[in-house]
């Protein structure tokens, strides 16, 4: 599916009140090397989520060499055999270190594009059930400012800081900022 029909989905999505304030963006750097590219999302004009490819790559990097030094890892040692160095105990520690790396950028609300590209293409697929309880959080985060997700509902959302990313919180904020919902970061138990 081509991004301007992406984005027009996504947008057909938003919620009567939100609808014109929530921008989805992107745009790909032609004439850098691979073509890195850069998603963001604005409120009133105003930045509110951004994934960019250079951003991401070079703190990606910084992240992952400190915790190669921290951790003391080595690099693959050659062998013959690909096979063999494909899985080596140092090449499944660097790819822990790896892993350890990006799952830490995401926690921080750096993204890359990648991160974006995918789970808008698969959002208009599912249910607004679905898209609520996905593991991914891009997935999360867009279904708070879904026409699909009712006041009562969203109401009756428990989310906290504690069990919560923090963009998915962000847009559940300005969603019940929107709605005029008060929104406490520990609600009373529902009897």
């Amino acid at each position: 599916m081509k991004w301007s029909k992406t984005k027009s989905t996504l947008e057909g999505f938003i919620c009567e009140k939100l609808q014109g304030r929530i921008k989805i963006y992107a745009t790909v750097y032609r004439k850098f090397h691979d073509g890195p590219s850069r998603v963001w999302i604005t409120f009133d004009k105003k930045e509110i989520i951004s994934a960019s490819d250079v951003t991401y790559q070079t703190r990606h990097e910084e992240t992952y060499r400190k915790i190669k030094e921290e951790e003391n890892l080595r690099g693959i040692p050659f062998n013959p055999d690909w096979d063999e160095m494909f899985h080596s105990p140092e090449r499944q520690a660097l790819v822990k270190a790896s892993d350890k790396s990006e799952e830490m950028m995401i926690n921080q609300n750096i993204f890359s594009s990648y991160h974006f590209y995918a789970p808008f293409m698969e959002y208009s697929s599912l249910s607004i059930e679905e898209a609520l309880t996905s593991e991914n959080i891009m997935i999360q985060a867009f279904a708070m400012f879904d026409r699909r997700l009712g006041k009562r509902r969203l109401e009756n959302l428990i989310l906290t800081s504690k069990n919560t990313h923090p963009l998915i919180l962000r847009f559940y904020k300005i969603r019940c900022d929107v709605e005029g919902i008060a929104v406490t970061e520990n609600p009373p138990p529902k009897m």
